[in-house]
């Protein structure tokens, strides 16, 4: 009888520890702050990206290659980014720079993949990421949808 218990628990350790890290796993992806942020199509010629839609974030304010070795800084009140700067000491909602502040990624079906890039490099339309902020700083893309980009300001001379 005690080898067959022994049996079972060395069997039913390693589930409960795969169960436990799945539970943390989950647990910290539902948490954290919901934001919206422009995002724009790129083609980075790597066909082995499977069903992943390409993207390159468009933070409001932020020139592109500023602030790259350093974490970001959100202001505003969620989901509306008003603008992103390099981070202070002092940040509520800090985008670690591990997470690549410039590009990500976002899992759909082959179907909604294709057309999300499809709308993605059409100039007419501007995609908007709504991606989760986790506490340690990693972004958690939720969901991309498509908007009129808005028109380009006059430029007077």
């Amino acid at each position: 009888m005690n080898r067959a218990l022994l049996h079972v628990a060395a069997l039913a350790l390693p589930l409960l520890g795969l169960g436990a890290s799945w539970l943390t796993t989950a647990r910290a992806s539902r948490q954290g702050t919901e934001w919206e942020v422009p995002v724009n199509g790129y083609d980075p010629r790597d066909f082995l990206q499977g069903h992943y839609v390409m993207f390159r974030y468009d933070w409001p304010g932020l020139e592109r290659g500023s602030g790259q070795a350093q974490d970001l800084c959100l202001e505003g009140r969620a989901p509306r980014i008003e603008r992103v700067q390099p981070a202070a000491a002092a940040c509520r909602y800090r985008i670690a720079v591990a997470t690549g502040p410039w590009g990500g990624r976002l899992y759909a079906s082959q179907d909604s993949a294709l057309r999300m890039q499809q709308q993605l490099v059409d100039p007419k339309q501007q995609g908007v990421l709504r991606f989760r902020l986790r506490p340690d700083g990693r972004i958690v893309p939720l969901g991309l949808t498509f908007r009129p980009r808005p028109a380009e300001p006059a430029v007077t001379r």
